[in-house]
């Protein structure tokens, strides 16, 4: 509650802005024939909230309006109602003449539903128009949404002046609104001149449905603005006071106001509005250049954060714009669309030579996504080598891009050739034809060892000695019913284990336990939020950390939880990498909230307070001698001594501060990206021994991999690269297709990344590609021995036990091989 001291001083300086300011007023009205004229045939509408900047007022019956105006105001604005949308912008200059304040609005079709529905942007950085502004054009078309907006960071004066003149209301179809970020306050007489210019006030609001929308601006930036804590928090309190109070309320900003429960806004001078009083369901926001949502506590309000459309987030994110639905009860759909995904479509199972079970059911599998369109139904259809159809089988969508069923195969040992239509909600429709025999021969996958860790051990490094290998063969398919990032399968007691993703929390975030056998679901433990990164078994437990800090020790057998640790995550960012256990340990976490945790029980053993901040990550952790290696984002490598916790070293030179890449050991040194340089460190001191400087970018979620004869990196646009172990010259290179959406730090077209570190099994190297194929190498001369179309870029990297692989793709596919 405001003070009685406080009310005075700014009754005080309410009269004297009222005394010095300018009057205005005008009218709303009924524009039927959208020449931005009052005419005497068109009705004025009352009711309609109007500002200019500081006081908010309605309409009278007749549509008209007078503001005191205040000593800075710039602009007259109008809260665009619902079902309406505003001829011309939605706001006035005041340096115009008084009768441009009259603002005129046209009726729009009402959705009985009452559900607002948008498209949000943001963090787009660019002066360059590109795929991305036709495929969410081509998309809000189709879907009918109601207006587009960008939360921020648009940016400085060429990327300014792009968006306003590509991407406004009459370019998009639609009403397009704009926030700004800290990179939109530039050069001039003020940080936020040339946005006022360009987008008109910085903080406004507009209701669509049932929900009341407002645009609050960043507090700071690259410039000072003009405004202040107390300018917004005045006129938001304007604002709420004149708001629907049977709408929900949905805020966009370019940050986060809080990581707490409690949505408290801050004049500045002591004032505050608590929001959680008033119907607040959602807070959302970019800056972060991250895909995370969570729930705040028991607040039931919601915060939404997004990498770029334009490209890869800082932590790898995918680049992407979102689909949100909001009604008065809150959040009714969250759906990314991941960028630059033109009609793609692969059919994953049945495959050639795939193995058919005793029963003769195999999975049909497809891969199918279009950016500009949704998937509205999928039909496979499998014909005999005459061509007569054998049967036609509606898919069911697993997940965003997953469509399944199962599929009796008829007897013979026969070729047979599919066909896959798949019918998108703009009308068009994909389709491929496909040949193939399928192998009943019986298939014989012989366990071997457990493969417990990301790259199977604590070091990272991944290689498996094996006298041959060679090309694999499917032997089973299985859906796990969410998106997979970081999170490599684990083999352990005839069990695969993975963990997906929801950066919308839409709650299909989880640990997942498979029949390595055949692929048949276990168990699923659905988790609080994202498991983006490595999973550990250990101790006949799975070890995970999710994006809020929570571990989960599940027992392996049956998904029992055991115990879980919420950690001391208090802001942001998340946790987007992957623990590691040795010894009856587990490390997880970063910051503040880096534990040592007893694996028996949960309970910690010691907390790292010897730094803190810095962006998220989704390096691993890596661990030898009882050195942790741990890595925050824009900031720095750390090793930690594993027994107590106390900072050894740290480095944020060379490049080695953007933090990607996963540490990995070898042969006692440890081996480390750097933006365009592969460091070789003693861990002991820290120090480089040697470092070998390249002409890629290797800001990639990948580890360096060190054989006999090579040194192999993944880079970010180029591929993998090997350099000869000897002479450290380049000894060969594999560029794979084009990255079906981009996830390397602001890689965009064309850029052909690699996210999967590739494991050397034999004479072989097997990994996944952001072009949607599974490959198998020469690890000799990278020549290509085996490639497989998943239709669906691949992060993680590959788990190897007995004569199985098993590997794990975006979709929520994990496919067993027999090599």
């Amino acid at each position: 509650m405001i003070s009685r001291i406080t009310s005075i001083i700014i009754f005080l300086w309410l009269g004297t802005t009222v005394a010095t300011a300018q009057k205005f007023s005008g009218k709303v009205f009924i524009d039927k024939n959208e020449n931005g004229q009052p005419d005497a045939t068109e009705q004025g509408m009352g009711n309609i909230r109007v500002s200019d900047g500081l006081h908010v007022t309605v309409t009278d019956a007749g549509g008209n309006y007078t503001l005191p105006g205040h000593n800075r105001s710039r602009f007259i604005f109008l809260t665009t109602p619902a079902g309406y949308k505003t001829v011309g912008t939605f706001f006035r200059s005041v340096g115009e003449k008084p009768d441009t304040c009259n603002f005129g609005i046209v009726p729009m079709p009402q959705k009985a539903s009452g559900n607002a529905t948008f498209l949000r942007m943001t963090d787009t950085e660019t002066p360059m128009y590109g795929a991305w502004v036709t495929e969410i054009k081509k998309y809000a078309a189709t879907e009918g949404v109601d207006f587009l907006i960008h939360t921020g960071d648009i940016c400085y004066e060429e990327g300014m002046k792009f968006h306003a003149r590509q991407l406004n209301t009459g370019t998009m179809g639609l009403p397009v609104y704009y926030c700004i970020g800290n990179h939109d306050l530039v050069k001039g007489a003020y940080g936020e001149e040339l946005y006022e210019k360009l987008f008109g006030p910085v903080f406004y609001s507009f209701d669509v449905g049932n929900v009341h929308f407002i645009v609050t601006p960043m507090a700071s930036g690259d410039y000072t603005p003009s405004y202040t804590a107390d300018d917004v928090y005045q006129w938001l309190k304007n604002d709420l006071a004149q708001a629907d109070p049977d709408k929900a309320i949905v805020i966009f900003n370019h940050d986060l106001l809080t990581y707490d429960s409690a949505f408290v806004f801050h004049s500045g001078k002591g004032a505050s509005i608590d929001l959680n009083k008033y119907p607040l369901k959602a807070w959302i926001y970019g800056h972060w250049h991250f895909n995370f949502s969570r729930e705040h506590g028991n607040s039931g309000i919601r915060s939404i954060c997004s990498a770029p459309a334009v490209g890869g987030g800082i932590d790898n994110s995918a680049s992407n714009f979102e689909l949100i639905s909001v009604n008065k009860q809150g959040l009714v759909k969250i759906q990314r669309r991941y960028t630059y995904v033109d009609r793609k479509m692969a059919l994953v199972s049945p495959a050639a030579n795939m193995y058919v079970p005793a029963g003769g059911k195999v999975p049909v599998s497809v891969n199918v996504y279009h950016t500009a369109a949704i998937v509205d139904k999928v039909v496979f259809r499998l014909y005999d080598q005459k061509g007569h159809l054998q049967q036609s089988i509606p898919l069911h969508a697993k997940t965003d891009w997953n469509w399944g069923a199962v599929m009796q195969v008829p007897a013979g040992n026969q070729s047979w050739y599919t066909t896959v239509e798949a019918t998108l909600k703009s009308g068009e429709v994909l389709f491929r034809r496909d040949t193939f025999a399928l192998n009943r021969k019986p298939v014989t996958l012989a366990a071997g060892a457990d493969w417990p860790a990301l790259l199977n051990n604590a070091q990272r490094n991944g290689v498996v000695a094996a006298s041959k290998s060679g090309k694999p063969v499917l032997a089973w398919t299985t859906n796990v019913g969410g998106n997979i990032w970081k999170a490599s399968p684990v083999y352990a007691a005839g069990k695969v284990f993975t963990a997906t993703i929801d950066d919308e929390e839409n709650k299909h975030c989880g640990i997942t336990a498979l029949n390595a056998a055949d692929g048949k679901m276990i168990w699923q433990y659905k988790t609080r939020n994202s498991i983006k990164h490595a999973i550990t078994y250990t101790a006949n437990m799975i070890l995970a950390t999710d994006a809020e800090g929570i571990t989960y020790a599940l027992k392996a057998d049956n998904g029992q939880l055991l115990w879980k640790h919420t950690g001391a995550i208090k802001g942001l960012p998340g946790f987007y990498g992957g623990g590691v256990a040795d010894k009856g340990v587990y490390y997880t976490g970063q910051g503040s909230s880096l534990h040592a945790l007893q694996i028996k029980d949960g309970s910690v053993i010691w907390t790292n307070q010897s730094w803190k901040g810095g962006d998220g990550t989704p390096a691993a952790m890596a661990l030898e001698n009882n050195l942790l290696v741990t890595s925050a984002n824009w900031q720095a490598l750390f090793a930690h001594d594993a027994i107590n916790g106390k900072l050894l070293w740290k480095r944020d030179d060379e490049g080695i501060r953007f933090r990607s890449g996963t540490p990995a050991f070898y042969d006692g040194k440890l081996y480390v990206y750097g933006i365009n340089k592969l460091h070789v460190i003693d861990p002991l001191t820290g120090k480089t021994v040697e470092e070998i400087a390249m002409r890629y970018d290797l800001k990639t979620m990948t580890a360096p991999v060190v054989t006999e004869k090579h040194l192999i990196v993944c880079t970010a646009a180029d591929g993998v690269v090997a350099y000869d172990k000897a002479t450290r010259a380049q000894a060969w290179q594999f560029v794979p297709g084009e990255a079906m959406f981009y996830s390397a730090p602001y890689s965009r077209p064309a850029s052909a990344t690699i996210e999967s570190t590739p494991v050397k099994i034999g004479d072989h190297l097997y990994f996944g590609a952001s072009d949607g194929y599974f490959y198998v190498l020469s690890a000799a001369d990278g020549s290509v021995v085996a490639r497989y179309n998943l239709g669906s870029p691949v992060f993680a990297e590959v788990a190897v036990s007995g004569n199985m692989l098993f590997t794990a793709d975006f979709s929520g596919n994990v496919c067993a091989f027999r090599l």
